[in-house]
This record gives C-alpha cells, sequence and structure tokens, in this order.
C-alpha cells in the first residue's frame, strides 16, 4: 500500500509539473478527470490489472478508449504506470494530481457531512462561512450521513469542525457518565 501511494504521488507529481512548465495545467485537468471516469469501468480495470494479458492488448485496448478525448501525453502516463506493474496506483495519482492543482489555485477541499441533502442557498452559505473561516476559495465534497441525525460535519485537511447532533449528544453522555 504504502508503495502504491508512492508511486501515485511520484506520476503526480511528474504530470503535475510537465503541466505547470507547459502552461498546460487545464489540460491535465480534463485529461485527469476523462482516465478516472473511464477507469471506473470494471471490465478495462480488469483488463489493465490482469497480469495474463500482455502490455500490448492494453495499450491497443487504452489507446482505443482513450483517443480522441485524451492528450497522447496523459495516456502514455496511464501506460507507463501500468508497464511498470502500478496499475493499482492509478486512481490515487489522478487524486493526488487534483489535491496540487487545488492547492496551486489556492482552493482548500472540505469534507462536507450532512444529515440531510443541501440545498443551493445552504451550500453558498456554508461555502461562504468556510471561506471566511480558511481564507481561500473553498471546493467542498459533500456527502449524506443520516448517523449524524442533524447538523453537519467538515473536514478540511486535519482539521474537524464538527456541529452534529450525534457529537452533541455523545458529548453529552460523556459528561453525565462522569457525575
Amino acid at each position: 500500500m504504502a508503495r502504491r501511494e508512492t508511486a501515485a504521488r511520484r506520476y503526480a507529481e511528474a504530470a503535475f509539473e510537465i503541466g505547470r512548465a507547459d502552461g498546460t495545467l487545464d489540460a491535465w485537468e480534463r485529461d485527469m478527470g476523462m482516465l478516472g471516469t473511464t477507469l471506473r469501468h470494471p471490465e478495462l480495470r480488469r483488463l489493465l490489472q490482469h497480469p495474463a494479458v500482455p502490455f500490448s492488448e492494453k495499450e491497443l485496448v487504452l489507446r482505443r478508449v482513450l483517443g480522441r478525448g485524451v492528450a497522447p501525453a496523459a495516456i502514455n502516463l496511464v501506460l507507463l504506470m501500468v508497464r511498470r506493474g502500478r496499475p493499482g496506483a492509478i486512481d490515487r495519482m489522478i487524486a493526488r494530481f487534483a489535491e496540487l492543482l487545488r492547492r496551486e489555485r489556492g482552493i482548500v477541499l472540505a469534507q462536507v457531512r450532512t444529515a440531510l441533502p443541501l440545498d443551493d442557498g445552504q451550500r453558498a452559505e456554508i461555502s461562504a462561512r468556510l471561506r471566511a473561516l480558511t481564507g481561500e476559495q473553498v471546493e467542498m465534497d459533500e456527502t449524506v450521513d443520516p448517523d449524524l441525525i442533524g447538523g453537519i460535519a467538515v473536514r478540511i485537511g486535519d482539521r474537524l469542525y464538527d456541529a452534529s447532533v450525534r457529537s452533541r449528544l455523545v458529548r453529552l453522555r460523556a459528561r453525565l457518565t462522569l457525575v
């Protein structure tokens, strides 16, 4: 697992540096999104990870599937990872690239969990408050978690802001058991 993380980080950083040097970060972002979407297909994933399938067949299929929508440099990156036995690290490489891109653009990722889906007004208000809290532009990754009962929990990096009913009940229970 650690080897996959290291490989994913190195490949993502290499792609990011190439994109930054060439001024093609937007194109790389689009290509990484297309790669991520395409490689979620279970049959394609199995083909790329299967050790008995020759690399030449994997390359042929991947170039046919991605050929027109993805730049050759991005396809070559994925093929290099497959050739070196690291197809399992492709998803983490794409995620790491997105993280580097957000950092470059001054955007933080906020993982927002709520008990119920947010409407547009709530989403805008939460985004504004998080922007004021962090001083940076915020990209929200929303998840509905009925276990929260009510309220909201937000994770930005290693910081957790938990204003959920569930966490309040847990704290109340802890205080009552001390009495």
